[in-house]
């Protein structure tokens, strides 16, 4: 029951589409019958427009202004003016695109000063003596090791140098407030 009411809506909207497209013809040809009519071609251009032609032969077509071509309505010309501008079709990327490599974070020379939580992981953030700042979770490469845990307020590292490796504790720093 709920295809057929489907079907029957579809049906009526594609007929009411139809009608909508044969009012505007029937509404824009006698426009140009009337056109015809002035200059005495209206016979002529209802014979064309019969029998599905797109040219006009004889003086229908010359007193519309077309040349044997086919009759035009309307004409829209656009033009692009592109003096002085970019092309717009020219990519906005100049160049190669270059992969560099970034610089891992050396756990000895950065303190932690934050821990995000994010739904299951949680993020350090780190800074260095300079002021920049770093985030990293658990697993990410550091330089001579990798992060093993961001706790709530610690981030443990595994660092390995000359074959040694060793555990490395960051623990973020309290800010004192007034009285404490």
């Amino acid at each position: 029951m709920r295809t057929q009411t489907r079907n029957l809506k579809s049906v009526w909207l594609l007929s009411v589409s139809f009608a909508f497209v044969a009012a505007f013809i029937a509404a824009a040809l006698p426009s140009s019958m009337a056109c015809a009519d002035e200059n005495g071609d209206a016979g002529e251009i209802k014979a064309a427009v019969q029998a599905g032609d797109s040219a006009l032969v004889g003086g229908a077509a010359d007193s519309l202004g077309n040349s044997g071509g086919p009759l035009v309505l309307r004409e829209k010309n656009y033009y692009y003016q592109a003096f002085n501008r970019r092309d717009p079709f020219q990519s906005l990327i100049d160049g190669e695109f270059e992969e560099t490599e970034l610089e891992l974070v050396d756990i000895y020379a950065v303190k932690l000063v934050g821990v995000l939580s994010g739904g299951m992981d949680k993020y350090a953030m780190l800074e260095d003596k300079n002021g920049f700042g770093y985030i990293v979770k658990a697993g990410d490469p550091v330089r001579n090791g990798s992060i093993v845990s961001v706790g709530e307020q610690t981030l443990v590292a595994r660092l390995t140098m000359f074959g040694q490796t060793n555990s490395v504790t960051l623990r973020l720093e309290g800010k004192k407030g007034k009285g404490e």
